[in-house]
């Protein structure tokens, strides 16, 4: 209920801000003249034209909406500057067609086929003037979306350069794609890397360009679930034994804190989706975790920790 709602608020103010802008070009017309230019009903624009009286960003002169309006007449006195419809920048844009696209990716939150064909449309006009604001100028960030949906678009590879924060490096990845998400306010690119599934902050790649390798997505494992994309609700389960006064991870990560050891560490549980990010995670948290189990894990997380002493001596 309460994703119709919004939506149903997202739909009315995109309606309201349309109206304004065309009042703005077609003065002095009456409600049912309105009504039959837009393609709706002469009630709906009176409602509509009572929201939008009087509204605006603050409650004094020059901060509001103003408008008279009657059945045989409706004239615009301040309309705040809403007088043409907006236009997407090159970020935006590309921004709400990776929505889109997620969207698409979870079956029963919306109306799927309305999806499909909204993104349709936006693909067929994305770098269109019609759509995009002439003067915005392309980000790095806004042309490796474009060149990721390129990818997927055109079943190709991608190489990409990614920044990993836990190791503090930039290293090149040639991958698979297969979808886009948006989770804790950030945009993933989940993909095959050497025949596994992971998924990539888009904001942590550098760089990125195009191959001529045909996109295998064979490998691609078990179907995407938009609740759980990142696998946390899965059966893998770590051990670990964390230190007394980090148990405030447990705030940040998927970590169960459970009973403390005579020598001060506390036995902790953590749910995780990849088994490289796991060995990865606890090596940047050396100081604070050590990893006892899955013990193929364990293991590993040993020799690449032995790798590294062995490197800087």
């Amino acid at each position: 209920m309460k994703q119709n709602t919004a939506v149903e608020r997202q739909v009315r103010l995109a309606r309201l801000l349309n109206l304004l802008s065309y009042l703005s070009q077609h003065p002095d017309r009456s409600p049912m003249e309105i009504a039959r230019d837009i393609g709706t009903d002469a009630e709906q624009v009176k409602s509509d034209l009572a929201m939008l009286h009087l509204s605006g960003v603050g409650n004094g002169p020059g901060e509001m909406i103003d408008l008279k309006h009657s059945w045989t007449e409706v004239t615009v006195i301040d309309d705040q500057g809403l007088s043409r419809p907006l236009r997407l920048t090159p970020t935006e844009a590309n921004t709400l067609l990776l929505l889109l696209d997620s969207f698409e990716t979870m079956p029963g939150l919306l109306d799927q086929a309305a999806l499909s064909s909204a993104a349709e449309k936006l693909r067929a006009v994305v770098g269109s003037t019609s759509v995009l604001d002439a003067d915005g100028e392309q980000s790095d960030q806004e042309s490796i979306l474009g060149i990721l949906q390129s990818g997927l678009q055109q079943g190709v590879q991608v190489q990409v350069t990614y920044f990993s924060p836990s190791s503090d490096t930039l290293r090149e990845r040639q991958l698979t794609g297969i979808r886009f998400f948006h989770q804790g306010g950030h945009t993933y690119f989940t993909a095959l890397d050497e025949g596994e599934e992971k998924s990539f902050r888009t904001d942590r790649i550098r760089e990125a360009q195009l191959t001529e390798v045909p996109a295998d997505r064979s490998a691609v494992g078990k179907t995407f679930d938009g609740s759980d994309p990142f696998g946390f609700d899965s059966e893998n389960i770590a051990n670990l034994l964390v230190s007394s006064d980090a148990t405030w991870l447990a705030d940040y990560w998927e970590i169960e804190i459970g009973d403390a050891y005579d020598d001060g560490r506390i036995e902790a549980t953590m749910v995780y989706g990849s088994a490289d990010w796991l060995i990865r995670f606890c090596l940047s948290q050396g100081d604070r975790i050590e990893l006892i189990g899955p013990p193929e894990l364990a293991d590993e997380a040993r020799r690449r920790a032995f790798s590294g002493l062995e490197a800087l001596e």
